[in-house]
């Protein structure tokens, strides 16, 4: 190659390979740092999603046993629940046996054997006495006026000649009329001297079988049966009671899980759209570095 003196520097012709090779390794040195940058960035992006990632399957592993645990526990309170039902069971079936002993040492079957009889007396007797007095004549005319009174009120009712005062006066009246027949026996069946005695014996009998009762019961809640049931329905009460608050407990963790989740879940998107937005200024930068466009 020709050397130009005076110049102090060496020409070489355009298509010399030593000038291509000068540019290119110009170019690299000169765009190499920020393509490296460019590439450390992506990187730097590509972990922080993994640690994302990480993270939002921890919370999502947190949720799900939270949830399992809250099921568990829903599980419990069932159980501890149908266990309270039964010891409710025992405690009325305690009662009951004890209510049936008791009573029996007491006359409380006789008593309220007698209470029962005194009242069928009592119906026995109003019922032929109902039946006498609506077979008197006294009773047989009411019945046939409260028959035409109550035709005549039907009238009434409908008659719009009249007044509402004297419709209302006429109805009085008539009603009154009707009701006749029922005072008539009523009255009868009030003042008779049979019946009276026999509501005396009869009130006096079911005031022994109450006082009888009253005893039994008690005694029946004294009845060492029936308190150990008591306590034992305390028991289980007590482990409901503690199965619903671990279930609100473990309602609150899940709720907490589903929050984490959801951080997570938002944090992880945010970490991929960015490593995304890196990935692909990483290829641009690529794609238009000095050594690919003189490539093309």
């Amino acid at each position: 190659y020709p050397l130009v003196t005076g110049v102090q520097t060496c020409a070489l012709p355009i298509s010399s390979p030593m000038k291509h090779f000068a540019i290119l390794l110009a170019m690299a040195i000169g765009s190499g740092p920020a393509y490296s940058a460019a590439a450390q960035n992506t990187k730097g992006k590509s972990q922080s999603t993994q640690q994302a990632k990480q993270e939002l399957d921890a919370a999502q592993k947190k949720l799900t046993d939270a949830s399992r645990e809250l099921t568990k526990a829903e599980a419990e309170v069932q159980k501890a629940d149908a266990g309270h039902q039964a010891a409710l069971a025992k405690v009325q079936k305690a009662r009951q046996t004890a209510s049936v002993t008791i009573g029996a040492k007491l006359g409380l079957p006789g008593a309220i054997a007698q209470r029962d009889a005194a009242q069928r007396a009592i119906d026995a007797a109003q019922k032929a006495l109902s039946k006498e007095v609506r077979a008197q004549s006294d009773y047989l005319e009411a019945a046939k006026e409260a028959e035409k009174a109550s035709a005549r009120l039907s009238e009434v009712r409908e008659d719009t000649k009249l007044s509402e005062e004297k419709k209302k006066e006429l109805v009085a009246e008539l009603s009154k009329t009707i009701r006749h027949p029922v005072e008539i026996e009523r009255e009868r069946i009030e003042a008779d001297a049979n019946l009276k005695q026999l509501r005396l014996a009869a009130a006096e009998a079911g005031k022994q079988a109450a006082a009888i009762q009253t005893e039994v019961q008690k005694s029946v809640e004294d009845d060492s049966a029936v308190k150990a049931a008591l306590a034992a329905t305390k028991d289980d009460a007590d482990k409901a009671k503690k199965a619903r608050e671990d279930v609100e407990k473990q309602k609150k963790d899940v709720i907490a899980a589903q929050k984490q989740v959801v951080s997570e879940t938002q944090q992880y998107q945010k970490a991929t759209t960015a490593a995304n937005a890196a990935s692909t200024k990483s290829k641009k930068g690529a794609a238009n570095s000095p050594q690919l466009l003189n490539q093309k």
